[in-house]
Order: C-alpha cells, then sequence, then structure tokens
C-alpha cells in the first residue's frame, strides 16, 4: 500500500515546517494543461499556453532538486505532453515518481516502459464509476481502459515491481450511489492497490493551472453543497466496512475520517458546509514541503498564486523569495484562509 510514502511526506513536511531554508520535498510538475477529455467539474483552465516550457526545459529544472526530492507528473493529461518520455526518463532515473492521468492514452509498450524504472512508484488514474460515464468515455475507451489496469497489475508483478496502481474517484451527486460499487469492482476484478475518494474543492484557486491575486485568497468562496451527501455517507461506511473485512486501504480527501477504522464513520456532515471555518482545522504546513510548477513555469505552493516564474529565476530563489515568506507567514499566522475551503490536504482538529 501506499501508506508507506503517505505517512513519509506527512513526518518530512514537519521537519520542512522548523528548518528554515529547507526546501520541499513533493513537486507537483504540471507538463501540459491540454487534456483529451472535457469533464464538467473539472477545474482547469486548459487554454493552450503560448510559453509553455518545452522537454529541456523540465529537464532543465528537474537538476534543481534536492535529492529527497518525488515529484509528480500531472497536467490536464500528461501523457498528451509530446516530450513525455524523455521527462519521465530523466526524472525517473533521478526521483521516485509518480504519474496522474486518465489513462486513456495507456499501452502495453507505455506500461512496460513505466514500470522499467525502479524509482517509478504509483500510476494514479481518474475513475469515478464504472464506466467512467462521468468523464464521458466511449465504451471502447472503458473497455481499453480496464485491458491496461489490468495488463498493469500483470506485468508489474510479473517483473516483481513495486510500482502501485491507484485510483483517485472524484465524488459527484451523479456516482453518489455507485461509489461502494466502483471501489468493490476496481479492487476486486481489476487489482487496484490503493483507491482516494476526493470531495470537490470550496474554491477555484486551488491548483489551478491559471494564476490569481495574492489577495483573492482571503476572499470568501463557496463549496459545492452535495445533495445526496447521506448516501454519500453511506456508501463510504460500506467502503470502510469492506476494507476491515478484506484488509484493504483507501482514503478520503481532504481526509476527515479513516476508511480503515474499525469504529464506524463519525458524522461528517460539516465537510458538506458551503463556506469554510477554519476553527476545525489545524493550521496548515503542506505550503512548506509542496510546491507545483504550472506547464507556463509559474510556482506555486497550492493556491495559485505565482510566487514567481522557473523561466526567470532559480527554483531555490523562488522558493526563499518574498512572494513566498509572504504567502507561509500569512498561513502560518492564519492557520487556512478562505480559499482553502474543503482543501484535500485540510487536517480536522
Amino acid at each position: 500500500m501506499d501508506t508507506k510514502f503517505h505517512s513519509s511526506h506527512e513526518s518530512l513536511t514537519e521537519v520542512i515546517y522548523n528548518t528554515p531554508g529547507m526546501l520541499p520535498s513533493r513537486y507537483v510538475f504540471v507538463i501540459t494543461n491540454l487534456c483529451n477529455l472535457k469533464c464538467g467539474f473539472c477545474f482547469q483552465d486548459r487554454k493552450p499556453k503560448k510559453n509553455a516550457i518545452n522537454a529541456e526545459g523540465w529537464i532543465s529544472l528537474t537538476k534543481e532538486l534536492p535529492e529527497y526530492a518525488r515529484v509528480t507528473l500531472t497536467g490536464g493529461e500528461p501523457l498528451v505532453f509530446p516530450g513525455f518520455d524523455k521527462v519521465f526518463s530523466y526524472i525517473s532515473n533521478k526521483f521516485d515518481s509518480n504519474i496522474i492521468t486518465n489513462g486513456i492514452l495507456l499501452t502495453e509498450k507505455k506500461i512496460d516502459y513505466l514500470l522499467s524504472f525502479p524509482k517509478f512508484k504509483v500510476l494514479s488514474i481518474s475513475i469515478d464509476d464504472i464506466g467512467n460515464t462521468t468523464r464521458d468515455l466511449r465504451e471502447e475507451q472503458w473497455n481499453h481502459l480496464k485491458e491496461m489496469m489490468k495488463y498493469f497489475v500483470k506485468k508489474r508483478n510479473e517483473i516483481k515491481s513495486e510500482a502501485l496502481l491507484d485510483v483517485k474517484t472524484m465524488i459527484l451527486d451523479e456516482n453518489a450511489e455507485k461509489l461502494f460499487e466502483t471501489y468493490k469492482f476496481l479492487v476486486g476484478k481489476i487489482g487496484v492497490d490503493t483507491h482516494a475518494f476526493q470531495f470537490l474543492k470550496g474554491s477555484p484557486i486551488q491548483h489551478a493551472d491559471s494564476m490569481f491575486n495574492f489577495e483573492e485568497i482571503s476572499k470568501r468562496s463557496h463549496a459545492y453543497v452535495y445533495k445526496k451527501f447521506e448516501e454519500i455517507e453511506k456508501q463510504l461506511e460500506e467502503v470502510r466496512k469492506y476494507n476491515i473485512k478484506n484488509k484493504r486501504a483507501s482514503f478520503v480527501h481532504p481526509e476527515i475520517v479513516s476508511l480503515v477504522s474499525e469504529q464506524p464513520l463519525p458524522n461528517i456532515g460539516y465537510i458538506n458546509n458551503e463556506e469554510h471555518d477554519k476553527t476545525i482545522y489545524k493550521p496548515c504546513k503542506f505550503p512548506w514541503s509542496s510546491i507545483h510548477v504550472n506547464s507556463d513555469g509559474e510556482v506555486f505552493p497550492c493556491l495559485a498564486i505565482s510566487m514567481g516564474n522557473v523561466k526567470k529565476s532559480s527554483l531555490d530563489e523562488i522558493i526563499s523569495g518574498e512572494k513566498f515568506k509572504n504567502f507561509r507567514e500569512t498561513i502560518k499566522k492564519q492557520g487556512t484562509v478562505e480559499a482553502c475551503n474543503r482543501c484535500g490536504w485540510l487536517r480536522p482538529i
């Protein structure tokens, strides 16, 4: 299970938070904001960037990372990036790496290539229900995706790779009654190793591919209020019981509850509030340990506020710069801000 990395990232976050000048450990490279799907709930702008970083640019940036870095390649859809293999190979020869993808462009040849790198740790695929109907997949695309996931597990086991197959499911009213059915299918029939259920974020500033002004992190945001929340709670409880019975592991983001607890799920209705209540969450420390680099070179911690551009400054200069210091001081002083509304990094007190 990927709990080892999860717990180590949490621990390393504490170290970085308390060590002035230490660089982050988690780097999310948004190598393209283009995608081959148009999901209705997607928060990305998806407009082509005239000044997007090319493969050589991503490789050059990778040379600036600390030796303890872990890199996630995402988008958009990372597999549409024309220099993907070149960037992936350079990164995965040096650092532990993950990929977040919709999986449609996977092939057996591509999977063989990914698994040939021992430092490749997790392939995360976005699936919301059986058939991925919320993402408008055609039947032949879904059938292909199923075969590719099965092939990944088979090949991984054959070569004794440590790489995990992970699924990320966006919780929607449209799939509320299908969460457990989908989970049981992916774990039981496909062989998925880990599974994360993600609530819709409460602010468009979180992890966006277009930058916002700093002042907007303090403006009140309005999270989507689920109409079928009671059903969602029932489905997650079924997932928990299945995990206990079958010794499986899955997660909820934000981590408001454990899906591997022996105890029935407590009431989690507060996550379905429209507004952010900072009094019920721990102060966030992840802007110290995790950063994003957008396809055009803009660096941001989590909220899409530009801290600088890697085309103009080194990563170290940006992270130690006044903008980043100001952002971190704001978070340290306030704990969380309005734009943190239902962020996946929130931790309840």
